[in-house]
């Protein structure tokens, strides 16, 4: 095995800062037994990396079955690039299962699912020639130990070498008799092309190829490379999301029968003056009103890019949108590339996830961003938000998130680190109870690390601004001394405040309710 994984159970304390201020500017809250945590490393250094890239599953008995990437390996072109890795409710490693096949191919795509209480494995190979891949089927016995090897596919590309891409994120689709749908997408190599190639397969409950079509990119409606996942939502169709990327930016939900044939393209438009609106990340199908939600991004002229949620009505060919900012706001708050997912409580709350800000992210700066959790209902009306980072020596991507049996919360991952400027990456996953992201429990969120409000850019320099979803706040900053700077009350997502006049240093922002007894969220802000 390439690392052996480690169990960070810390206690995590609403005040994440000292400063010289009186007593009474702090608040006391009582400290609440937080979840685990999971990552291969204690501290950074360098070493083998691995990726956590598509999704984790949950047995009935509990256990977390985890496929991993050995990024090191896979770009290497080995065959060894890929493990399993069983997790119990307390975040115990019980098993750690490494995939090899043959070196003549490398893995790199692991997918997982259950089905008559058998964890199913599928690994996506390619082979070193880059002239044909392989869809291989293993299985785990009650002990996850590994199963025997089996071809059920084989894709040759003749005298066109192919690479590989964005496939394998979801798991297979499964009807009621046990039937698998997948969906692969390759490219040409080493040069990407424009017209990309699907290949949709079904497999019978035995895991026989019973029917196979390919169809490229220009008959999808599409030209771009951000066609999204695939989900079925009633086992009598499929759908597929498309973009186009001509104005006006159009996309289309693709429908296919039963038999993979495409049955109709419906343009999905809004009736926001939006200049993009991108179905990013993920769609699926709320197991509790069984309709289809997807989370993505907006871009007009007074917002740059903006997290929002759609609702699907195949029916009536209709979207709708749920914005969640909705003030002029000049940061980033944007999809990354597979990088979101949406989690379905039974309470009918739904849990998005993303990345908040993306530029920090992209210029790595692990203290200014963090993973952003929006909650709504049903009736797509926007219930909270929380914010989560890790720590600022890390910089964490998280790209899944579960709900789990014992009413818990999964969010997957992986972090990133800085050393002698090379970035590597290490799987992570972290665990949360549900009830932490309720609007009435704010000190059980605080003990677990989630944020109800951040403060940005932080280091800045006129302008603090302050992002919450809390309303009938209060917002107060202190400097150095415990004076009071500013004070108002909280109305809008977003409050931006003068800090022209202010001094440099470091002041200290709270936000209280109930006439300013209780603090619901505090931290630092530096003035350049």
């Amino acid at each position: 095995m390439k690392k052996s994984f480690v169990i960070i159970k810390s206690f995590i304390i609403t005040h994440l800062f000292i400063l010289l201020l009186p007593l009474s500017l702090l608040s006391q809250t009582p400290l609440i037994e937080p979840s685990w945590d999971l990552r291969l490393i204690e501290e950074p250094a360098p070493g083998p990396q691995s990726c956590i890239y598509t999704n984790i599953i949950e047995t009935d008995e509990g256990f977390y079955v985890v496929p991993l990437l050995h990024i090191d390996e896979y770009r290497n072109g080995k065959d060894d690039c890929a493990d399993i890795i069983v997790i119990n409710r307390d975040g115990e490693v019980m098993k750690e299962i490494l995939l090899e096949y043959d070196e003549n191919y490398i893995v790199n795509k692991i997918v997982l699912d259950i089905w008559n209480d058998t964890v199913n494995v599928f690994a996506h190979l390619i082979s070193d020639a880059r002239t044909h891949a392989l869809i291989m089927h293993t299985y785990l016995y009650d002990d996850f130990s590994l199963g025997e090897y089996k071809e059920i596919c084989r894709n040759d590309f003749g005298d066109k070498k192919r690479s590989e891409w964005d496939t394998m994120i979801a798991s297979p689709l499964i009807d009621k008799e046990g039937n698998r749908t997948m969906f692969y997408r390759y490219t040409d190599y080493p040069e990407p092309s424009t017209n990309m190639s699907w290949f949709m397969m079904k497999f019978d409950s035995g895991l026989n190829l019973i029917l196979k079509k390919e169809y490229y990119e220009s008959e999808l409606e599409n030209n771009n490379f951000d066609v999204r996942f695939t989900y079925n939502a009633d086992s009598t169709q499929y759908y597929m999301v498309s973009y186009r990327n001509d104005y006006p930016y159009y996309y289309f939900l693709n429908v296919f029968d039963m038999e993979l044939n495409l049955t109709k393209s419906i343009p999905l438009e809004s009736d926001t003056p939006i200049d993009l609106f991108v179905l990013n990340g993920c769609w699926s199908q709320n197991p509790y009103d069984g309709k289809i939600y997807a989370i993505g991004e907006v871009n007009h002229q007074l917002i740059k890019s903006e997290i929002c949620v759609f609702k699907i009505d195949v029916e009536l060919d209709d979207v709708e949108m749920l914005q969640f900012t909705d003030t002029s706001d000049d940061f980033m708050n944007n999809i990354v590339h597979g990088i979101s997912n949406l989690c379905f409580l039974p309470n009918g709350d739904i849990l998005g996830l993303t990345i908040w800000d993306v530029e920090e992210y992209i210029a790595y700066k692990p203290d200014a961003y963090y993973a952003y959790i929006p909650v709504f209902d049903t009736n797509m009306k926007k219930k909270g938000e929380y914010y989560y980072s890790i720590g600022k020596e890390y910089n964490q991507l998280f790209s899944q998130i579960h709900y789990t049996k014992d009413d818990g919360v999964i969010m997957s991952g992986n972090i990133r680190f800085k050393i002698d400027e090379e970035i590597l990456w290490e799987p992570y996953i972290v665990k949360f109870p549900a009830s932490a992201f309720g609007p009435d429990n704010i000190e059980e969120a605080h003990a677990h690390g989630l944020h109800l409000a951040v403060a940005y850019p932080n280091p800045g320099g006129d302008v603090m601004n302050i992002r919450t979803a809390l309303r009938n706040a209060t917002l107060s900053v202190y400097d150095i001394q415990g004076r009071i700077v500013h004070e108002q009350e909280i109305t809008d997502d977003i409050t931006s405040i003068d800090a022209s006049k202010w001094n440099s240093g470091t002041y200290v922002w709270k936000l209280t309710i109930n006439n300013e007894q209780l603090t619901v969220e505090e931290g630092k802000w530096v003035k350049d």
